[in-house]
């Protein structure tokens, strides 16, 4: 059985713990977005997900607003 979360399953775990923390957290163009980033790593890691590959932004796609 394979023990590592699939992207989608990483991101939407992802969203439901943001979502469901006591502290808030207030995410956009006029803010400070440093916590984002600590916060995506600490879930990296208490999920035990592989680091980024240095690439990774090669193959994102972001949808149009």
């Amino acid at each position: 059985m394979d023990n590592e979360l699939s992207g989608s399953e990483a991101v939407y775990g992802l969203l439901a713990w943001l979502t469901t923390r006591e502290s808030q957290v207030t995410l956009g163009a006029g803010n400070d977005c440093a916590i984002a980033a600590e916060l995506v790593g600490e879930f990296c890691k208490a999920n035990k997900l592989a680091e980024p590959r240095d690439d990774w932004h090669t193959k994102l796609i972001h949808p149009k607003c």
